[in-house]
């Protein structure tokens, strides 16, 4: 009999799953492709991983923490709104699913869960915390060292992805912000290397014009949203979390110079500094409540 927990973190991509010890280190991983949710079920997938980590691990009690890309309803253990990009999933109720294994669950928005991990393994001392990630879309969460984490009336708060449309585009700040928007930028300007976003910058250090080109148009749409949430919420911090936040301060340099952009004269922002959980932070904070 273990106390080893159970993480699953469910993105548009792929799932991923692991068994952690009491101080978050891996015991079992495992990665497989999201379903479509059509003709396979995501809900099969996990309630799978689940009973073949309790069996293999003898895991009594089982503790479950699920991180997923949508709006959930934390309190409840439910998806209640989900984009296209995993169809057929709100209205799903993890604990119920579970509940024929006596899974005691948590769940929660994957931004929500990766800003926990964060928070396990770091501390900052400031009272308010905003994350953002930069990858396939835009997230954000909300965290107040006191009251925990904001998800706002209907858990919709935080969805800072669809700030900013504009109808001469018909792009939100997502759409012209995320990574995926920086790696199209890419492909319809020619980079040599498509979408190789570790080469754009390396190229963009060398002062290559083409580079650096895209980075400036692509970080001037990013610091435009980091203006939004500093007037909207007045963090004592910004964290800038998902993958492309492993380039640290060479990202920092092309985004945060051009946030007074969008800002009054002598108006001032928040410390903005990338995390330190470049990985699995999702899975880390999706159990750091047991």
């Amino acid at each position: 009999m273990t106390d080893y927990k159970v993480a699953i973190d469910i993105g548009g991509t792929d799932i991923k799953a692991a068994v952690l010890d009491n101080g978050l280190n891996f015991v079992d991983y495992q990665k497989i492709p999201t379903p479509n949710n059509i003709n396979e079920y995501i809900v099969d997938k996990v309630y799978d991983i689940v009973k073949h980590f309790q069996m293999t691990y003898k895991l009594s009690p089982l503790h479950v923490g699920i991180s997923s890309a949508g709006v959930i309803d934390e309190t409840n253990g439910v998806i209640d709104y989900t984009g296209p990009t995993i169809p057929n999933f709100r209205g799903t109720n993890f604990p119920k699913l579970l509940a024929s294994l006596n899974a005691d669950v948590k769940i929660y928005n994957d931004v929500n869960a990766a800003l926990l991990g964060e928070l396990y393994f770091h501390q900052y001392d400031v009272d308010n915390i905003f994350c953002l990630t930069l990858g396939t879309g835009i997230g954000g969460a909300f965290y107040n060292q006191t009251l925990g984490l904001y998800n706002g009336t209907r858990h919709r708060a935080n969805e800072i992805g669809y700030l900013l449309y504009r109808s001469e585009d018909q792009l939100t700040f997502e759409q012209r912000a995320s990574t995926t928007a920086l790696k199209s930028l890419m492909k319809s300007k020619s980079f040599p290397y498509s979408d190789d976003v570790p080469m754009l910058f390396k190229l963009a250090d060398q002062d290559n014009e083409l580079a650096l080109d895209i980075l400036n148009e692509w970080s001037f749409n990013v610091a435009e949203g980091l203006a939004q949430i500093q007037i909207i919420y007045d963090p004592g911090l910004i964290l800038i979390g998902g993958g492309i936040s492993a380039q640290d301060q060479t990202l920092l340099k092309y985004i945060v110079p051009k946030i007074q952009n969008f800002l009054p004269p002598e108006y001032g922002h928040a410390e903005i500094k990338t995390t330190h959980t470049k990985n699995h932070a999702s899975l880390f904070g999706a159990v750091s409540q047991f």
